[in-house]
């Protein structure tokens, strides 16, 4: 995740069963069963030979956070007020258990295949190492999935595990993303060949059409179509939180974290990501300590050290982004990573911040050539060394390239001293047109 951005109000009608549709990446025969089973809050005008259907984008997020929305029009018909009513009543009685209450408004989630209990014990053992979020418990989830695979394959959770951990292995390990997305994909699209009703596998696949493709429509869609497929999903939600925030929708992303972080509120990397949305409200002070505290709690786990190295850069505090920088490089164990931040201390040491950038950017161009590096890092250094020219073109090659990390341009606040240049308004209106 980047590091800032502002938020973005989101409302509108959608006045179709396709523009709904499409709201949730979903095809019109779905969402009218939702509206029907579900309590999917569709309206309709009076009048006319055809029934015509509208829905108010707002009231639409609010079924998915399992919260009644508001009326739009002065009266409904009496079948709609009592599917709402009786929607309003599940939802108390719910609320009763806690996580359970989100489920309230959104469809429950459906009956998938069952395997044999040693298959299910490798897929739950799997889960387990992707939770940890370490370079080895990854490596050893892609293991695990894949003897369930193996075992059953018809499994399709696994083939969806199998998805989620190649899209980590990429922030956790520095597996190249040429290499991690296209792994991922194949297993979200096998999942859902097995299993189209699979929220995580749904998830997966809006992650890679979101931050691979760069396709934020289809992406923010398709994380809403999981949601739907399991209000309950954490890690869904916590995906659209991330894919909010880079989007540059801060309110809504804070709103999805909290979400998911009640529902597995003892999760490391939600509460991670937390801090970093709350460091793009404005809200610094929380941020830092949240993360300084995570630290201390668990010095091997990864977020906490990447994203206080990076908010220091921000702040242009360059000893305390230096210390952070190394421990993130150490723990993903990649050398390219480490020998950058080696050249920033051997620069910060001999001349201060500009030296530190000079040095990190002859060795970032060298690792570029050599095509271990990402054009939108060589910006970003070249932003933060006050080299708007350079940083300009570095983000045009970046698109050349169609550089993945060109996901964060609307929100790092390392770029900010760019913000006001019409080219890179240009770019940032762009970047999430897929």
């Amino acid at each position: 995740m980047a590091l800032n951005g502002n938020g973005s109000g989101r409302s509108g009608r959608l006045k179709s069963w396709k523009e709904i549709a499409a709201f949730f990446g979903a095809d019109e025969r779905t969402v009218k069963r939702w509206e029907v089973k579900r309590g999917l809050p569709v309206h309709r005008l009076p009048g006319g030979a055809k029934s015509t259907v509208y829905a108010e984008t707002a009231e639409l997020e609010l079924w998915l956070k399992g919260e009644p929305a508001a009326s739009a029009e002065a009266a409904r018909p009496l079948q709609r007020r009592s599917v709402r009513i009786a929607a309003a009543a599940a939802l108390l009685v719910a609320a009763a258990g806690g996580a359970l209450a989100l489920r309230g408004f959104g469809p429950a989630a459906p009956t998938h295949h069952q395997p044999s209990q040693p298959v299910a014990d490798l897929y739950f053992a799997g889960r387990y190492n992707f939770e940890r979020r370490t370079p080895e418990s990854l490596n050893r989830a892609v293991q695990l999935f894949g003897e369930a695979i193996r075992r059953d394959p018809a499994y399709a959770e696994a083939y969806a595990g199998l998805a989620n951990c190649h899209l980590l292995l990429r922030e956790y390990a520095g597996v190249p993303d040429t290499i991690a997305y296209p792994r991922a994909r194949a297993a979200a699209e096998r999942a859902l060949a097995l299993d189209d009703s699979l929220a995580d596998a749904h998830a997966a696949q809006a992650f890679i059409t979101f931050f691979y493709d760069r396709n934020f429509a289809a992406g923010l869609s398709g994380f809403r179509r999981a949601i739907a497929l399991d209000p309950a999903s954490a890690g869904a939600r916590h995906w659209y939180a991330s894919a909010l925030y880079h989007a540059g929708d801060v309110p809504a992303a804070l709103e999805q974290i909290n979400a998911a972080q009640r529902l597995e509120p003892q999760s490391q990397s939600i509460l991670a990501d937390k801090a970093l949305i709350l460091f793009a409200a404005g809200r610094a002070a929380e941020s830092i300590a949240l993360l300084r505290q995570m630290e201390a709690a668990d010095p091997a786990y990864l977020s906490p050290h990447a994203y206080l190295a990076g908010i220091h850069l921000a702040q242009s505090d360059y000893p305390a982004y230096l210390a952070e920088e190394r421990i993130a490089a150490r723990l993903t164990g990649s050398a390219d990573r480490q020998s950058i931040v080696d050249a920033a201390t051997r620069g910060y040491a001999a001349g201060g911040g500009p030296a530190m950038f000079e040095a990190m950017l002859e060795r970032q161009r060298a690792l570029y050539a050599a095509g271990r590096e990402h054009a939108f890092d060589l910006a970003v250094t070249y932003a933060m060394a006050g080299r708007q020219r350079e940083a300009m073109h570095a983000l045009d090659v970046a698109v050349h390239d169609r550089d993945p990390y060109l996901v964060g341009l609307r929100i790092d606040s390392r770029l900010a001293n760019l913000r006001d240049l019409p080219d890179f308004q240009r770019l940032a209106l762009s970047a999430g047109g897929g």
